[in-house]
């Protein structure tokens, strides 16, 4: 069997995503098929396209990640997979280039694990699980954190003592960077911009969610920092939140610092604020429709109110950081919304530009997600290219 193949995967903290993608020679042939797995503690499902149809199987396992490694290998050991693919979030200063995945890396990316709890530890293990099923393979990561590494010192830099950032690393490192790349480059085609020359803000709205503002080449600013626990309001995620609550619900609630990192990180945003943490119920309970979405979920009258308000809190956390950035922006040329939320829900979109100061000539622009497409051409160039 010559003819080889590319797998990727895109481990976020909600599901797990894949596609396979045929070689020829070494050139990007057609995806063979793609899909993502999903699920809850009870039951996992599958969904994958193969040959333009979509496929659906439900599992009775609890998702987890070997459980939804073990599914997507079912359907790829038949393919002589030779590349793979992954996406890590946080590769701090170290890591700003896509980087192969040997031993070496992987004692070294462990030192990350602590600044991106739900995303950096389990895309490790499931590196581990790829090289034990898949023992031939040749493995890179690319970085979400790459993208922002020229952002400027006052971007970066917290108001502490130096020391904590030259000793300690603590600084704004920035997330969702292979998305917000592809958003980017995006508005550039359309807009028939060179990216030196171009100004955008773009929107990655998902289960997490972060705005950046891109200006002549590099970007500017962006809401997520030290953690992808930082900036807007998420899913489960608490987004921007005073260093003194962190002090109180120790020091009164006696809560331990692995109860408040779960707090923070599972039991936070809308979900939180709601009981909620998927958008499109919360949108159906606040009473929007919700296109291409079946829900039977009858809502009482206390859900209501409390989905109104944490789409609220939401829209407003989306508003304020749009109109920082159109603030900061010389010459605004499109806002570009990407991301399952970003591509999908109009009724978002909508709620965060209304009544904001947007430039007249400042495009509105809707990029498909394309984080597995630069995942695509980064690993060829590491792992193929050369």
């Amino acid at each position: 069997m010559n003819k080889k193949y590319l797998l990727i995967l895109n481990n976020g903290s909600s599901s797990l995503k894949f596609a396979l993608f045929e070689l020829k020679k070494k050139i990007l042939g057609r995806e063979i098929l793609a899909g993502s797995v999903t699920g809850n503690s009870q039951q996992s499902v599958l969904h994958y396209y193969l040959k333009g149809k979509l496929k659906k199987i439900n599992y009775s396992e609890p998702h987890d990640l070997k459980n939804a490694w073990q599914y997507i290998y079912s359907l790829v050991e038949e393919y002589n997979v030779g590349y793979v693919g992954f996406r890590m979030v946080h590769g701090g200063e170290e890591f700003v280039k896509t980087a192969r995945v040997n031993k070496q890396f992987l004692r070294k990316i462990v030192k990350y694990n602590k600044l991106a709890p739900l995303h950096n530890p389990w895309t490790v293990e499931l590196m581990k699980l790829v090289k034990l099923y898949l023992p031939k393979v040749k493995v890179a990561a690319s970085f979400d954190t790459a993208w922002y590494q020229n952002l400027e010192p006052e971007a970066y830099l917290y108001s502490l003592p130096l020391k904590y950032y030259e000793q300690y690393q603590i600084r704004k490192y920035g997330f969702h960077g292979l998305s917000h790349e592809m958003a980017t480059k995006y508005a550039a085609k359309r807009l028939n911009r060179k990216l030196n020359k171009l100004a955008v803000i773009t929107c990655h709205l998902g289960s997490g969610g972060s705005i950046t503002l891109f200006e002549r080449g590099k970007v500017k600013d962006t809401t997520m920092g030290f953690s992808p626990n930082e900036g807007l309001t998420m899913a489960t995620r608490s987004g921007d939140l005073p260093a003194s609550i962190v002090f109180y619900l120790g020091s009164e609630l006696k809560m331990s610092n692995n109860q408040i990192k779960n707090l923070l990180n599972k039991e936070a945003g809308l979900f939180g604020l709601s009981g909620m943490s998927d958008l499109r119920e919360i949108l159906r309970a606040a009473g929007y429709r919700v296109t291409n979405y079946k829900s039977k979920k009858k809502f009482s009258i206390q859900q209501k109110k409390v989905a109104r308000l944490a789409l609220a809190v939401y829209i407003y956390d989306i508003k304020r950081y749009l109109a920082s950035y159109i603030s900061l922006s010389k010459k605004l040329e499109a806002i570009v919304f990407t991301g399952a939320v970003g591509v999908n829900s109009s009724v978002i979109r909508k709620l965060a530009l209304k009544d904001l100061a947007v430039p007249n000539k400042c495009k509105i622009l809707i990029a498909p997600e394309g984080e597995i497409i630069n995942l695509v051409d980064k690993t060829i160039k590491c792992l193929i290219s050369k």
